[in-house]
């Protein structure tokens, strides 16, 4: 079967047909680098981290590009509240209203690092303020997550002379027009010749042109136009170019960027639903205008995110930023918590267990930590159960319709519209069925045909299987005891528990339980569990855990 994809611009799922056989170009709007990311860009970045994962697995050599757009009006904005220092009249803007004391902190002795690595620097504040930004996204925000990584990661101001030489091709087209320093689309003219405007958002053109007037001052003709380049305006950067010294606009980048990565008509250009209008409607106009040909055949767009319940936004002071994420629960946790729902839904980041209304995914951190650690609970059940000897590979294996079919069904999932949620369904599934055979009895394993060979082969092949699939959404790839630790310990400094303070009292209560000082072990229980700390005895000693409830 053939991968199924929503293409947005259709509206339709559609048989994913490559330009190139074998091959798959995609391009994933990157972010704008003018501060720290957040979870909505964790979210659009693990959804798509999935799918090129899954592309790569299933056969296509993918080229994957993610752009940085390090020239834009928010990154002049923050080098200029730099320069203003830190107690600048920019700290009483709307967008700082809700910051405490910490936020504070934390935005001033960033803009220190800055201003300290500016020093010597001859370029503008704001190409220094971009560089530290990507900095920060590949070596502290998205470190932890280990992306797939991208072919090409362009930044715009690498590519002006494609940006320019662009704009000439749409202004020889005749659809972009030069005003006192700018360059402008003209969307009228567009739409005129080719009925496309609005092709991708479903938006009536004439209802947008309706009401819509241009602002006093503005240099265009009508209010839809917008800008391919604008002039240099006074202590701003900017480049030289036919139009006069200035820069790009914001659309304009991405259709230079990609065309120049990936050639067009390219496969899957991806990004936040946020981006459809205007973002990517200009991207197919600006495109489509200058080379008469198709920009790209499938657009995919990730659902919104918002934060119990209420659109995240720092002027609401619900703004989560990814190193504050990471507090809250390790990277592999918000890998599961991003995959449990589908790419295109909307999704709810909360630290809560309680349900959503309407049709948004509720996104506890809680419940897809539950599910990861069962997840490697199971896994590290079946190698316990498999043990070390070698299995029989002539030994016959259990005949249950739940023990085959892993992979083809985490495919048959996959292969439609990249539907995680459904994919780790699936999984939850057959981790349910190795459980049920991890439990089974030593009387019940010698009944089996094979005996007891049978049903260790049955688990390790099962296993097997499950770790495939889970190592293609990037998730229990680690040993299982290793990684269950780890996340014990990372819980516990999320609820502020001192785990040296926890093995203190477990080795106390081991050695009350060796003088049969059963008062003493049942004691250091009880305060253990005063902490949200729960034991559990075994032969091979005793384990615990956070209690999350």
């Amino acid at each position: 079967m053939a991968i199924q994809i929503f293409n947005v611009l259709s509206g339709n799922k559609e048989p994913f047909e490559p330009v190139v056989e074998g091959r798959a170009g995609i391009y994933v709007c990157g972010v704008t680098v003018y501060g720290r990311c957040h979870v909505g860009h964790l979210r659009c970045y693990l959804s798509f981290d999935a799918i090129v994962r899954y592309l790569h697995w299933r056969g296509f050599d993918v080229r994957y590009v993610r752009n940085f757009t390090d020239i834009d009006d928010k990154i002049i904005a923050r080098a200029q509240e730099i320069a203003a220092g830190p107690q600048g009249e920019w700290r009483t803007g709307p967008a700082y209203a809700t910051y405490d004391e910490a936020q504070w902190a934390e935005r001033l002795a960033e803009d220190a690092v800055i201003a300290e690595r500016a020093k010597g620097d001859p370029r503008h504040l704001a190409e220094v303020v971009a560089d530290h930004f990507i900095d920060v996204f590949a070596k502290e925000d998205f470190a932890p997550f280990d992306l797939f990584p991208a072919a090409s990661e362009p930044r715009v101001s690498m590519h002006i002379p494609e940006v320019i030489a662009l704009i000439e091709k749409i202004m020889a087209a005749g659809f972009a027009y030069a005003s006192a320093g700018d360059v402008y689309f003209d969307v009228p003219a567009y739409h005129s010749a080719t009925g496309r405007y609005g092709v991708l958002s479903r938006r009536d053109f004439t209802q947008m042109m309706e009401g819509a007037r241009v602002a006093p001052g503005e240099k265009k003709r009508s209010a839809r136009d917008f800008a391919l380049w604008k002039s240099a305006q006074p202590g701003e950067p900017f480049w030289e170019s036919p139009f006069g010294p200035g820069r790009p606009g914001w659309h304009i980048e991405c259709s230079a960027m990609s065309e120049k990565e990936l050639g067009i008509p390219f496969d899957i250009h991806g990004g936040g639903k946020d981006l459809i209008f205007p973002h990517h409607e200009n991207e197919i106009a600006q495109s489509e205008a200058a080379s008469g040909k198709r920009f790209c055949n499938v657009w995919m767009h990730n659902g919104f995110v918002t934060v119990d319940g209420v659109k995240m936004s720092k002027s609401l002071g619900n703004f989560i930023s990814i190193s504050k994420a990471l507090e809250l629960a390790p990277p592999e946790v918000w890998r599961m918590l991003v995959l449990s729902s589908h790419y295109a839904s909307p999704i709810d980041f909360s630290r809560t267990r309680e349900g959503a209304e309407g049709d948004c995914v509720r996104g506890s951190i809680d419940i897809a930590f539950d599910r990861l650690e069962y997840f490697y609970e199971t896994l590290r059940r079946a190698q316990e159960a498999v043990g070390d000897e070698p299995v029989g590979e002539d030994t016959p294996k259990m005949d249950d319709s739940r023990l085959s079919g892993v992979v083809e069904a985490f495919t048959e999932a996959m292969d439609d519209d990249f539907n995680t949620a459904r994919a780790l369904a699936g999984i939850g599934e057959a981790m349910k069925a190795l459980n049920e055979l991890c439990d089974m009895k030593a009387k019940q394993q010698k009944a089996l045909k094979g005996g007891r060979e049978a049903w260790r082969r049955t688990i390790r092949d099962l296993a097997a299987s499950l770790k495939e699939v889970c190592g293609v959404l990037h998730i229990c790839r680690d040993d299982p005891a290793t990684a269950l630790c780890r996340m014990r310990d990372d819980c516990a400094r999320a609820y502020n528990i001192d785990c040296n303070a926890v093995r203190a009292r477990l080795e106390e209560r081991r050695r009350a339980r060796e003088a049969k000082d059963w008062a003493r072990s049942d004691q250091l229980r009880d305060e253990l569990l005063a902490m949200k700390v729960a034991l559990r005895d075994g032969p091979s000693g005793t384990e615990w855990k956070v209690l999350r409830t």
